[in-house]
């Protein structure tokens, strides 16, 4: 699994500019324990997002957009 196909987004969608903070966050999300429960998401998305910003990386409207429905509750990752 990686964490496009978690985070349901489809790739063919992603503006070109968006992949080198897609590459950025799936290798961050990479790791031994690649957090799929919805509250460590959150927190991980959080602070991807936040390092893809210090880093000057566009990252996709998408994954903020899941991190808010996390948040709210709208939306939770499949089970894989």
């Amino acid at each position: 699994m990686d964490l496009l196909k978690l985070l349901q987004v489809n790739r063919d969608w992603l503006p070109p500019e968006t992949w080198n903070a897609v590459r950025f966050c799936g290798r961050a999300w990479d790791q031994p324990d690649c957090p799929t429960a919805p509250a460590v998401l959150i927190e991980f998305l959080d602070e991807a997002l936040k390092a893809c910003v210090d880093h000057g990386l566009r990252y996709p409207k998408i994954f903020l957009k899941r991190l808010g429905q996390l948040r709210r509750g709208d939306w939770k990752p499949r089970p894989y």
